[in-house]
């Protein structure tokens, strides 16, 4: 029995001094349906002048929204700017919207309403007015031409063409002429249709999320609980606590737990997008101990830097 507890004392004791794994699942960006990558950009959207522009404002202007709450948190920092009609969209005229905008992705947004089609006039159950007695949907085509440039990527102008239906609900007096109707659809199309355009437009630019594993190293230490308590901190989101405890465990102990904890703090680098500093931290790592982690790390971070 004595020797049986030796032995399972020292296993404890082993145990105790290895690096264990922890992997943490996350939330990844990812580029959008696109293909572009757009995080860490800033953007600006810009409509030109014409018979539509009105049209062109408001829809230019739900794509900004929509951008801002998916990659700003909901920030307003997306400009509108007008441009003069042009019949091509060159690199020279993104080229000056970019100095003159100052934004690093340029969104161009163009669109042609076709002539409105009335459809059957019907009388309104429980109406409260004559002039809403009657409701009458009306067809619009809609052709949209979107251009994109950014200036951070390859120097070529993306250009995406699309083209819709939208029925706006009309109400009317029920005695109003087709060109009556076609006159309230336009009125309509450049207040809440354009909207729903400009939503529609932006679904394939915004962010797709990818579940990740990321691994850590910890200790299990009973008495000294750090390693624990800053993996809580990883998985709460709070990763600049997690690096300030690690930076101590990186003054300390043998050259394995240092190691471990210089690996933990370039994972959480990579996390918060802070390559460069990723990069220091694991080649650090790597001078003191030769990590099995590690080369998952520097392919990942690899990948990065060559986008950048």
């Amino acid at each position: 029995m004595k020797k049986l507890s030796f032995f399972v004392a020292a296993a404890l004791l082993a145990a105790a001094c290895s690096p264990q794994v922890f992997p943490l699942y996350l939330e990844v960006r990812q580029p959008s349906a696109s293909g572009l990558d757009l995080s860490h950009k800033s953007f600006s959207i810009a409509y030109m002048e014409g018979k539509d522009s009105l049209f062109d404002r408001s829809a230019a202007s739900a794509m900004a929204r929509k951008l801002e709450e998916d990659y700003f948190g909901g920030e307003e920092v997306v400009g509108l700017y007008k441009v003069p009609a042009a019949d091509s969209v060159t690199l020279e005229l993104m080229h000056s919207l970019v100095m003159d905008t100052e934004g690093d992705v340029i969104f161009l947004l163009s669109t042609q309403l076709g002539e409105p089609g009335p459809e059957t006039n019907q009388a309104v159950s429980g109406a409260r007015s004559l002039d809403s007695a009657y409701v009458c949907p009306v067809a619009v085509p809609v052709l949209t031409h979107l251009d994109i440039y950014d200036s951070l990527g390859e120097d070529k102008v993306l250009p995406f063409k699309g083209s819709t239906v939208l029925r706006p609900l009309v109400y009317n007096n029920g005695v109003v002429t087709d060109e009556g109707l076609k006159s309230l659809a336009r009125q309509a199309m450049a207040s809440n249709e354009s909207e729903e355009v400009g939503r529609r437009l932006t679904r394939r630019f915004l962010s797709q999320w990818q579940t990740e594993s990321f691994s850590f190293y910890y200790f299990d230490n009973f008495q000294v609980d750090v390693w624990v308590e800053s993996l809580q901190y990883m998985n709460e989101g709070q990763f600049a606590k997690a690096v300030d405890i690690w930076k101590e465990q990186t003054k300390r102990g043998s050259a394995q737990k240092r190691a471990c904890a210089s690996y933990n703090i370039a994972m959480a680098f990579y996390l918060m997008e802070d390559y460069e500093m990723s990069s220091r931290w694991l080649s650090y790592a790597s001078k003191l101990e030769n990590l099995s982690l590690a080369p998952g790390l520097a392919k990942r971070l690899a990948a990065r830097l060559e986008k950048k």
